[in-house]
């Protein structure tokens, strides 16, 4: 999880601006969709994190790439350029799904396996976590051929690794050790 204090802040403002669970969705689908833009573009985040770039700028570059964003969600990026903060907006949002996921019991869980997982076997997986957790679970399966086999299962800060490739790095470690000795 990312932390800044001052962004943490912001977001938790925010969630509390929101009068009721239509707004908050609205807002978190907006935080989302800022989160996910930031993530796939590392472009954007040099430019909002800038120093020689003005922050007028910036907010002109924002409001062009979220022209959809709902009132609240925009009042923010105003808040947030007014109190010179303009560059926090992506740390911000990302703190923001953070908070309303753990308002509303949600608990995000990334599955990383070689292969495509099935249908039915993301759902078995989705229900022993929410035994687990007594959350509702939004399960993700990622697919990296370099853990080999097996998989890494990631629920909130916890991480499972049962993957072939962590397997072997554990085995040629224990070889390093004895010959060591």
């Amino acid at each position: 999880m990312i932390y800044n204090r001052v962004a943490f802040r912001y977001a938790k403002a925010l969630l509390l601006s929101c009068e009721d669970n239509t707004k908050s969705k609205a807002v978190f689908e907006d935080m989302s969709l800022v989160k996910e833009t930031f993530n796939q573009s590392e472009e954007l985040k040099l430019f909002i994190d800038s120093k020689v770039v003005k922050d007028s700028d910036k907010l002109s570059t924002l409001n062009t790439i979220f022209s959809d964003l709902n009132k609240l969600s925009k009042s923010l990026m105003k808040l947030l350029m007014k109190n010179r903060r303009i560059d926090l907006f992506d740390d911000v949002s990302a703190s923001f799904v953070i908070l309303y996921n753990k308002h509303v019991g949600n608990q995000e869980v990334l599955l990383t396996t070689a292969n495509a997982v099935t249908e039915n076997k993301l759902k078995e997986i989705e229900n022993i976590v929410k035994k687990l957790t007594s959350k509702n679970v939004n399960l993700t399966n990622l697919v990296d051929e370099n853990i080999v086999g097996g998989f890494v299962l990631r629920v909130g800060d916890l991480q499972y690794n049962a993957s072939f490739k962590d397997q072997l790095k554990k085995l040629e470690q224990e070889f390093l050790n004895i010959s060591i000795q």
